[in-house]
């Protein structure tokens, strides 16, 4: 008896994340441009009780912004108006609710709240995501770059105060 109720008591475990994020932000209101940021040994895990997910916190190295355009990349990089990467060398989102949306399938989706913080900034967000298999989890959120001073200053005026990210999460 006492073994059947162990086997009925969902087992927690966190588990190590990797972490790709693809943004996509007009620049001269016409063109997009699409870029990368990874976790690049920046911390993340995720919490699961059974099969479902109960926390995640996770980073990504602001250094490892990389749009293919040598010169912007260094610009957002290391300029104080964009990331400042030696000051701020982490992007940080800590998730404070997660609530179960559905199954469908294989698909079981989340609509997690928490905290963003880029540039020393704290702010909330709201982020949907997508359980695609057991170790994959695929966020989509946008934010607006303005609420954490990206971008300030001239470069401003020429690039979109949107940002549309897909955050995609390998589990190890």
């Amino acid at each position: 008896m006492v073994l059947a109720a162990n086997a009925l008591v969902a087992q927690t475990r966190t588990v190590p994340a990797e972490i790709e994020i693809e943004f996509t932000v007009r620049e001269f209101g016409l063109s997009k441009v699409q870029g990368w940021f990874y976790s690049d040994g920046a911390p993340a895990e995720a919490t699961f009780e059974g099969d479902m997910l109960m926390a995640f916190e996770g980073c990504v190295a602001a250094n490892s912004f990389a749009t293919g355009v040598a010169a912007r990349d260094r610009n957002v990089v290391n300029k104080e108006e964009f990331l400042n990467a030696e000051k701020y060398p982490t992007i940080c989102f800590t998730a404070n609710k997660i609530e179960f949306v559905g199954k469908i399938g294989p698909k079981t989706t989340y609509d997690m709240r928490g905290d963003l913080t880029l540039r020393g900034e704290t702010h909330p967000i709201e982020v949907r995501v997508v359980q695609t298999e057991a170790k994959s989890l695929e966020a989509s959120f946008s934010i607006d770059r303005t609420q954490w001073s990206v971008g300030t200053g001239p470069a401003a005026l020429f690039v979109s105060d949107n940002v549309d990210l897909v955050a995609k999460i390998n589990l190890n």
